[in-house]
């Protein structure tokens, strides 16, 4: 067999690469409106202006001197049982870590460690209560994810060279979803919609107009 069997260019994502930025833009989402939410009610909005990042170990890299709130999503590890069929969509399970990172109070009314510490668990409880919402039980992609729970949490602290305390909080996110396999063409995904910023690699959720007047538009639909 001297000839290429797979005559197309391969480009799409695999499923996992899908789920991994699904997570993204749904925290980006959510956020936005968390801090809208707080906004229109008159509370203060600084623990609800958290950025979101992709697979960038060191987004913190280009602050300066300020509040750092950010969610780092990075793809640990990818599963599949032996017990797949050869043929067909194989059923796996993806291991994602969830870095939630602050940094010490700039006011310098508190001890910095602390500040960091308090602030990092509130983005982790805002992280967990979305993500484990029953509105995203398959996390928007009912026919590819079939269940996600978040496994362990655990605080640290990276190796960063500043002058204020910064502290991570890591979950363990489980997935499990079904990986397409290479046999014809396939219908492209339709999730939400995201930008990713060029100077840091922010990830921004663009919400359509339906998803800013109904919240969940498009994922109740799907349930339903």
């Amino acid at each position: 067999m001297n000839e290429p069997q797979v005559t197309e260019l391969e480009e799409a994502q695999d499923n996992v690469e899908i789920v991994r930025d699904q997570l993204a833009a749904i925290l980006s989402l959510e956020l936005q409106n968390q801090f809208e939410l707080a906004k229109n009610e008159g509370k203060p909005t600084a623990d609800y202006d958290i950025k979101i990042y992709v697979e960038n170990s060191r987004p913190y890299d280009t602050i300066d001197d300020e509040a750092v709130s950010l969610v780092n999503i990075v793809l640990q590890e990818v599963t599949t049982p032996h017990g797949n069929p050869r043929m067909g969509a194989q059923k796996s399970q993806a291991i994602f870590h969830l870095y939630c990172t602050a940094n010490g109070n700039t006011t310098g009314d508190f001890r910095d460690d602390q500040s960091a510490s308090f602030r990092a668990w509130r983005i982790m409880r805002l992280v967990r209560r979305i993500l484990m919402s029953e509105q995203y039980t398959y996390l928007g992609m009912r026919k590819t994810v079939t269940s996600r729970t978040i496994t362990k949490m655990e605080a640290g602290t990276p190796n960063v060279q500043a002058a204020q305390a910064f502290t991570v909080i890591r979950a363990h996110l489980e997935v499990q979803y079904t990986e397409s396999y290479i046999g014809g063409p396939s219908a492209p995904f339709e999730g939400y919609d995201f930008e990713v910023s060029p100077d840091d690699g922010q990830v921004i959720a663009k919400p359509s107009l339906i998803d800013r007047v109904t919240g969940l538009a498009n994922n109740n639909s799907e349930e339903e």
